[in-house]
């Protein structure tokens, strides 16, 4: 199986078309409910839409009230800003972000489950990133269990089994760059899939990114022969103004 990389840079800065030229894959934001100058028109997607190539790929970002997994008016309303971005830019992924007060109790499980079952169907595909005190094998297991990809740092922590990757490789201080033999580990931990989207969050995304398109041509295997991964135990880039209207 080949892999299919989708492979983006932390946000929007400046025109898309430059953008989509370099990456093919842009997480969206959503505005936390009553802020919508936070988060891109509906004139803006569908203009954004238009000048991307086919193969270009949305993730819709929910909004952070819907992030804090507790029933309320400003998290019915970040849902509906979600649902019309999903079908306005086409977004096949939606990406979770659970706050950290959301932990692995009981209490905090049940919530999010209720809550994914109020989760757009438009999209293919939803993506949990957590935020609080979780571990990458228990997030695992609890991922699987609610049918969601589990969103990891690809290049320290072990990605979950499964047709779908999530990975993003955050930028840790203002000089932190991935080197080609750190993506050709990342390359590996993700292993064969269906598809995979990475988000590159440094300064260096573009280079970054064409390393690791070369680097996932290239047979990546693990020391064990295999790739690394979690087998779930029965246990700067911003949006400018101009791109706001």
């Amino acid at each position: 199986m080949t892999t299919r990389y989708h492979i983006g840079a932390k946000g929007l800065q400046g025109d898309i078309s430059a953008y989509a030229k370099r990456f093919d894959f842009l997480e969206v934001p959503m505005a936390p409910a009553g802020q919508p100058k936070l988060a891109p028109t509906a004139v803006t997607m569908k203009r954004w839409k238009k000048a991307v190539p086919p193969h270009f790929e949305f993730c819709v970002v929910l909004g952070p009230n819907v992030g804090l997994v507790k029933p309320s008016t400003d998290l019915d309303h970040e849902l509906d800003a979600a649902r019309l971005a999903i079908n306005t830019l086409g977004a096949r992924t939606m990406l979770l972000r659970t706050s950290r007060e959301v932990t692995p109790s009981s209490l905090w499980r049940d919530r999010m489950s209720k809550l994914l079952e109020r989760l757009p169907s438009d999209a293919s595909t939803v993506v949990w990133e957590p935020q609080g005190v979780w571990e990458t094998d228990d997030a695992a297991v609890f991922a699987k269990k609610v049918g969601v990809v589990l969103a990891v740092d690809p290049s320290r922590d072990p990605v979950p089994v499964g047709p779908i990757a999530y990975g993003r490789l955050r930028a840790l201080g203002e000089s932190r760059s991935y080197g080609p033999s750190a993506l050709d580990r990342v390359v590996t931990a993700i292993g064969d899939r269906r598809e995979a989207y990475v988000v590159i969050e440094t300064t260096s995304a573009l280079t970054e990114c064409k390393r690791l398109r070369q680097a996932a041509q290239r047979p990546q295997m693990s020391a064990g022969g295999m790739s690394r991964i979690v087998r779930p135990r029965v246990k700067p880039f911003k949006v400018s103004d101009d791109e706001q209207e």
